[in-house]
């Protein structure tokens, strides 16, 4: 489990924020403004948060709570997702992360998806793996013994597929994109994303109801 945060909330990001048309993140991102109370309102999972750029807060609205609050890393997130998201439809086709423009270059090393707990953990359970994931709002797919597409953000969603191990071969564990992600998130962001659904995953953030 990653100790400390791979992101930085950067003060331009919410100069940038601030600066945006609203009806134009909206209409990008599939977001919802309040315009009550001048913020946004964005879907992670099955989270919901408020994002708001004049006092620069995010808070946890609805759905389970991370214990301490949204991480750093998701909050960077949020809003790197706000001013980026592009309205493009999904390519239904799926890749790998080092498929991705730059990607082979980059998700290696210490951007190494963080797959090795899910794999322990769920290695010979592949039934606890679907249970999990269905309960963090996942659908389940036809690859690989188990797979789940996580609808992690509006127009990013992130399948998992799970081989369980046998008396030849050990667990595998890939994770794929529609490959129009790039066109909506900085691979870093994605690498992020991956991040905080691994960590729910094996629940080592604890979530409050």
């Amino acid at each position: 489990m990653m100790t400390e945060p791979v992101h930085i909330l950067h003060p331009s990001l919410w100069e940038s924020l601030i600066k945006a048309d609203p009806a134009n993140v909206c209409k990008r991102s599939r977001a919802r403004f309040d315009e009550a109370t001048k913020s946004y309102l964005l879907d992670f999972l099955q989270e919901r948060y408020r994002i708001e750029p004049n006092s620069q807060a995010i808070e946890s609205v609805a759905g389970p709570i991370p214990e301490g609050g949204p991480s750093i890393d998701l909050q960077v997130i949020l809003i790197t997702y706000l001013l980026s998201a592009q309205e493009k439809p999904l390519v239904d086709k799926l890749v790998a992360g080092s498929s991705l423009r730059g990607g082979k270059s980059f998700f290696q090393g210490s951007h190494s998806f963080p797959l090795d707990p899910l794999i322990e953990q769920y290695g010979r359970d592949t039934q606890g793996f679907l249970n999990r994931g269905l309960s963090l709002g996942g659908v389940q797919e036809d690859y690989g013994d188990i797979s789940i597409r996580f609808p992690a953000l509006p127009r990013v969603p992130v399948v998992m597929i799970l081989w369980g191990a046998d008396e030849e071969f050990p667990s595998r564990l890939s994770v794929l994109f529609d490959t129009s992600i790039d066109q909506q998130l900085s691979l870093d962001a994605i690498y992020g994303l991956v991040t905080e659904i691994c960590h729910r995953m094996t629940a080592k953030g604890r979530m409050v109801v």
